[in-house]
């Protein structure tokens, strides 16, 4: 039986009953704004400020105390720890995925979601009285949802935000209106439905995985909090990915695509794509960025037989037109100009279809002045940014393909090019990553007088409890090793001298840096390889300023 066949019948799933319907919404406008990644350099603190565990939200308000009484407020960081253990627990292990990988036991069905759902409290019926915009692709699916998120919110309209994976705190995967919901909702939520759900378990794993889990319970904050608009982020493929469970979406957005999880997603382009295309839903709108014939054909035909509608959406220069609007769009990050137009053909289409009239009768390659604002003061954590902690200068992104590393290298290339300062490398991948691609890459682009190679670990005495790894320590410095050996080749086939370091934590790392160089040199760090790595690095500037101290 092939992929596809099997994959078809596997998702072929009788709709589910509930016991509660979605009452009413409510209409408030967004609050605040940060910056999406300038090429000016952020004090760090201001970074960790924003999007650090405790953060409270300006959103924090819109939860009903009615049937709930406020926590200890002394209580709450030890409350959040907890929850994140047992939300730890839900992970599956390394030897599992190894286990599933051996035994070709490929994505499983939706069946338990929607099981999970139902004793929950949730059912479908409540959740598709929201709107969704849901997205899938290889790269830039996320940064397309935060601009999407952004063009809305800068509308006025109520958003939550479903996306994956966090950098530091686990509560940045769900956003209300911009804003990582606070750890207060966070703990309220988490305790009420992982209570339900471990209650009724009828044997020792039953239990949804971690991000499964998580998929729910943005389902519970997003109805609790009235939202007009929920904006998912697919997990992994499509298809068969757990946040595909809403059947009426009319709005949807296909990023680039390459060849990613290829032991669950199939080893071609063509299976990719079939897999990403499955999100199309009956009689809706799917806009994509994607260029490659082979890809698109296959999207052409999945829409075509849900009968939706396929629009291609405009290249980023369609949008120049006078020399304000250039001077705008030169100017901003290059994780815009790469997901931007498809954020804004989303954003469009559902305004359109949610009484914004005026979308109507203007051009699609026309900017509004809400979108202007919102394109300049969009932030999304991690992507073509520069942090610098005292004299080290971080550009961190995590890009992890070989499409998103070519952007990345040329981005750092040229933010670096008129600096006299020495460059340093700090990389690691995760998964099934083509390493040798990647270094291959960097090693082409740009000099470095370092070349360090890390697990995603933050200092060799603990790791951060919301950044525990699928894979554990052993594997991760094997993996370091292997990639310190990649570029030990690259550099011997070029005849180049081999400056590699291999490192146990990027705490070691950075000491080493600053042994290198001291406290007066600046210094530019390219920090890359993969979104895991970055939040880790990210949770390590603190602990690196103390112990510095």
């Amino acid at each position: 039986m092939s992929r596809r066949t099997l994959f078809s019948r596997l998702s072929a799933l009788d709709d589910r009953t509930c016991f509660s319907r979605f009452l009413s919404t409510s209409h408030s406008p967004c609050r605040s704004y940060t910056m999406l990644s300038t090429e000016k350099p952020t004090a760090v603190g201001l970074i960790l400020q924003g999007i650090a565990i405790g953060s409270k939200s300006p959103t924090s308000h819109y939860f009903s105390t009615q049937n709930h009484q406020n926590l200890p407020e002394l209580s709450i960081d030890l409350q959040y720890e907890e929850c994140i253990g047992d939300l730890n627990t839900l992970q599956s292990n390394a030897i599992t995925i190894r286990r599933s990988i051996l035994n070709n036991n490929k994505q499983m069905p939706l069946t338990d979601m929607y099981k999970y759902m139902e004793r929950s409290g949730l059912c479908l019926d409540q959740l598709e009285q929201i709107p969704f915009i849901h997205v899938s692709g290889t790269k830039g699916k996320g940064s397309t949802c935060a601009l999407t998120e952004s063009i809305l919110c800068a509308h006025g309209i109520k958003t939550g935000f479903f996306s994956s994976p966090h950098l530091i705190s686990v509560t940045e995967r769900l956003r209300i209106s911009g804003q990582p919901i606070s750890k207060q909702k966070f703990v309220r939520a988490f305790k009420r439905v992982y209570n339900r759900l471990h209650s009724q378990k009828q044997y020792e794993d039953d239990m949804p995985a971690y991000f499964k889990f998580l998929t729910i319970l943005s389902f519970h904050i997003f109805l609790e909090e009235q939202v007009q608009v929920i904006i998912m982020e697919v997990g992994i493929g499509g298809e068969l990915d757990c946040t595909n469970v809403i059947r009426n979406t009319q709005t949807v957005g296909i990023s680039s695509l390459g060849l990613e999880h290829t032991h669950l997603l199939g080893d071609t382009l063509h299976e990719i794509a079939w897999q990403k295309a499955g999100i199309i839903k009956d009689h809706s709108d799917v806009y994509t960025s994607v260029t490659q014939k082979e890809c698109l054909d296959v999207i052409k035909e999945r829409a075509k037989e849900r009968n939706a509608s396929l629009h291609i959406v405009p290249e980023y220069k369609q949008y120049i037109d006078k020399p304000e609007t250039e001077e705008l769009l030169s100017n901003l990050n290059e994780v815009i100009k790469l997901n931007g137009s498809l954020a804004i053909q989303l954003a469009y289409d559902w305004l359109r279809k949610n009484g914004f009239t005026s979308y109507k009768q203007i051009k699609p390659t026309e900017l509004t002045s809400e979108v202007e604002i919102a394109l300049k003061l969009c932030r999304w954590p991690g992507r073509c940014e520069i942090l610098s902690v005292e004299n080290l200068n971080f550009h961190i992104d995590g890009a992890h393909t070989a499409e998103s590393m070519r952007v990345c290298t040329n981005w750092f290339k040229r933010v670096t090019a008129e600096s006299p300062n020495p460059r340093v490398l700090i990389f690691n991948t995760t998964g099934e990553r083509d390493s040798r691609r990647l270094l291959e890459i960097i090693h082409a682009s740009n000099e470095f007088a370092i070349t360090c190679f890390v697990p995603n670990i933050s200092s060799g005495a603990s790791n951060h409890n919301d950044n525990n790894s699928v894979f554990g320590i052993t594997d991760q410095l094997k993996r370091a090793r292997l990639n310190s050996s990649i570029w030990y080749q690259l550099c011997m086939e070029s005849g180049e001298a081999d400056t590699s370091m291999t490192f146990g934590s990027i705490l070691d790392c950075l000491q080493h840096i600053r042994a290198a160089y001291g406290a007066q040199q600046q210094v530019d760090i390219l920090v890359t390889g993969s979104l895991h790595l970055i939040g880790a690095t990210m949770t390590t500037f603190q602990k690196f300023q103390i112990k510095k101290g």
